[in-house]
């Protein structure tokens, strides 16, 4: 399918073939397909495919019909010669730098895997145990979907017989099994108000009775229970430790950088700039 556009002397040509876009085609045959052009300037399959999945016929027209305009529009802002004035040079300016500062962070530092040992993450935790305290109930547990509740009622009958969580699944088909999770933390706010009412009536190592969502039954194991105001255990606060870990470390690493340049003297202030200010908070 073609789809033409004339405005004035700008000749637009989109040539998409949805059924060969939809069969797969490899990125070599796809990377030179042309599919767009405005003075000149073309739009080429080797082009979208960073941005979107050119798999998708519709993803592709979508991003062909924006470019086109993006296209049109600078045109017609090169005809006004804003892209010739001081204003938009110091613009550029400006961008190319901050674009060139954070691909320098990312290279450097943003991007620079960090191996957290499970010492430092307990370090934190020992040492910041006050800001690690529930604030509504938490439960720690195991539950499962089944797609039938005949298949979750045998489920359950196994658990209860003695068999561990891990090794009751064998007995069941993998494709009555809707979904697994194991050994997880759940709040009321994270969990399905059905499921989580039972959660609520069972005590730590029992297991529920089918509970039914929709199309879907559940089988909850409740292996822990934590009260508002309770101490929350490490494996429930190691992945906020982390993160909050992998700021500092970062920050320290940016520090380190900006105070590695510096230390080369490649720059003067103004003694000016140092001069009090009477009007200063400081």
């Amino acid at each position: 399918m073609s789809l033409f556009r004339r405005s004035n002397s700008i000749a637009i040509l989109i040539p998409v073939v949805s059924a060969v876009l939809l069969a797969g085609c490899s990125r070599e045959a796809e990377r030179g397909k042309f599919l767009a052009s405005v003075r000149g300037n073309d739009l080429r399959m080797g082009d979208v495919a960073p941005h979107v999945d050119t798999s998708s016929a519709y993803a592709v027209r979508n991003y062909v019909s924006n470019w086109v305009d993006e296209q049109l529009l600078y045109e017609e802002a090169k005809k006004l010669g804003l892209n010739e004035s001081p204003q938009f040079e110091q613009r550029v300016k400006e961008f190319s730098m901050q674009l060139a500062i954070t691909m320098l962070l990312n290279k450097e530092i943003y991007n620079v895997p960090l191996n957290l040992s499970p010492q430092e993450v307990a370090a934190f935790y020992d040492s910041h145990r006050g800001e690690f305290m529930a604030s509504g109930d938490v439960a720690y547990v195991n539950y499962a979907g089944f797609d039938q509740r005949s298949v979750a009622v045998a489920f359950r009958n196994t658990l209860v017989s003695g068999t561990p969580w891990s090794s009751a699944f064998s007995q069941i088909p993998a494709y009555q099994i809707i979904s697994v999770k194991d050994s997880v933390y759940l709040k009321g706010s994270d969990a399905n108000g059905a499921v989580w009412n039972v959660i609520q009536s069972l005590d730590p190592g029992k297991v529920s009775f089918p509970i039914q969502v929709d199309s879907v039954s559940y089988i909850v194991q409740v292996i822990d229970k934590i009260s508002p105001g309770e101490m929350l255990p490490l494996s429930y606060a190691a992945p906020q430790i982390r993160e909050r870990l992998t700021i500092e470390k970062r920050q320290k690493m940016y520090s380190a950088l900006v105070d590695s340049l510096r230390s080369l003297g490649n720059f003067q202030i103004n003694p000016s700039v140092a001069i009090s200010d009477t009007n200063s908070q400081e």
